[in-house]
């Protein structure tokens, strides 16, 4: 059976490297280094699962979630937000949006495989 994908989006290549160790034994992980780079890789494949990390430059994760979110084949995919973003503002508007979970930085393992297996569980 094939693996789900996982697409992490963080400009921190540290934290890419992080998820990819940390789920690479239960998912395909790809990783891209902007909300850019993320839009030019779903014109072209497909990821099962979003992490978002939101302080970004040029196109933050709110603008990339605002904009992936107008692709109907991209609708439904749930999206976790992974930011190190503490402030309650922040949570507000992470928790109004269109994303599936939020998760503090650093993350611990069994939350984030948590969280994925509860996002990817409840796909229509």
């Amino acid at each position: 059976m094939a693996k789900e994908i996982v697409l992490t989006i963080d400009d921190n290549q540290m934290q890419l490297d992080m998820f990819k160790k940390m789920l690479e034994s239960r998912y395909e992980v790809q990783t891209v280094n902007s909300a850019s780079n993320a839009l030019s890789y779903l014109n072209t494949s497909h990821a099962d699962i979003i992490l978002l990390d939101i302080e970004m430059p040029n196109i933050s994760g709110f603008e990339f979630l605002h904009d992936i979110r107008r692709i109907p084949s991209y609708k439904t995919v749930p999206i976790i937000i992974v930011s190190g973003n503490t402030g309650a503002e922040f949570y507000e508007k992470a928790r109004s949006s269109t994303a599936f979970d939020v998760l503090g930085k650093p993350v611990r393992h069994d939350v984030l495989i948590e969280s994925i297996e509860k996002a990817l569980a409840s796909r229509v």
